[in-house]
């Protein structure tokens, strides 16, 4: 949990407090890097206090400066708490919520979520229509790469999915940059647990997502792609709102491809 925002600069800027609640604001680096966040404009003060094991954001100012550098505000005053949150839980690898259902948590991917991940794709409607996981050391450096990268840069990605109450991994959605008809488009897709299927789940995870594309990540369309075959999924295209589907053939295989305008 992100408790105080420490601003080391040269140029100096007035934060904007209001927008920094609640978390503390300080003008001196605290012992621990614990529970704190560093906004700097000095390429060295950055780079000293990252070594040193802080959470660090980067105000460019108009400057090239990316090394090592997770996160860039274009200044001090850009920086808000939402900003700073994301960025010191992604740095110290604490999985940031997303959305809330009734009877889900949908958060950000960690390593953690593999042995989970790893038994729900041994199955063989998910093998069917979904690709397999790569090998463990392989899997896990892609999602260190994917929760720096995609969460990082482009704000969403394919999500955990995690029953409420018993906190047990239950299968992950999520958005996704696709090309479809040589364009690239938003497209939601999931994977849910053998045991939670016909039960509403994927309905009620997919609903929360699409709001949340329309809503807070301003999409103008959004997309699902399915196997022709893939009844389960078809059925919760069409019950989610989503339009009569286009068919492409891809290597012999027919697909449907929906979408949904907001």
């Amino acid at each position: 949990m992100l408790k105080s925002i420490i601003f080391l600069l040269n140029k100096y800027e007035e934060p904007d407090l209001s927008a920094l609640s609640p978390a503390g604001v300080f003008y001196s680096l605290p012992e621990s890097p614990e529970g704190a966040i560093v906004v700097t404009d000095d390429k060295e003060t950055f780079r000293s206090t990252r070594e040193s094991g802080f959470a660090a954001i980067f105000c460019s100012d108009g400057e090239k400066f990316t090394d090592g550098a997770e996160y860039v505000a274009e200044s001090a005053t850009a920086v808000d708490y939402e900003f700073a949150h994301k960025a010191y839980c992604r740095m110290k690898e604490l999985p940031l919520t997303v959305l809330e259902t009734e009877r889900t948590v949908i958060r950000e991917m960690s390593v953690s979520d593999l042995p989970e991940l790893y038994a729900i794709y041994d199955d063989r409607d998910v093998r069917r229509y979904v690709e397999p996981l790569m090998e463990y050391e392989q899997e896990k450096k892609s999602v260190e790469s994917y929760i720096r990268n995609m969460y990082g840069f482009c704000g969403f990605g394919l999500w955990s999915v995690v029953a409420r109450g018993s906190g047990r991994l239950i299968g992950r959605a999520g958005i996704s940059l696709r090309e479809i008809n040589g364009e690239d488009r938003l497209e939601m897709g999931y994977v849910i647990a053998r045991e939670y299927r016909r039960k509403g789940y994927a309905y009620e995870v997919c609903a929360a997502i699409k709001d949340y594309a329309f809503e807070k990540l301003g999409a103008e369309v959004l997309y699902i792609v399915t196997s022709s075959d893939n009844t389960p999924s078809v059925k919760t295209a069409e019950k989610l709102g989503f339009g009569s589907p286009s068919i492409s053939v891809v290597n012999g295989c027919e697909y449907m491809i929906f979408q949904c305008k907001e």
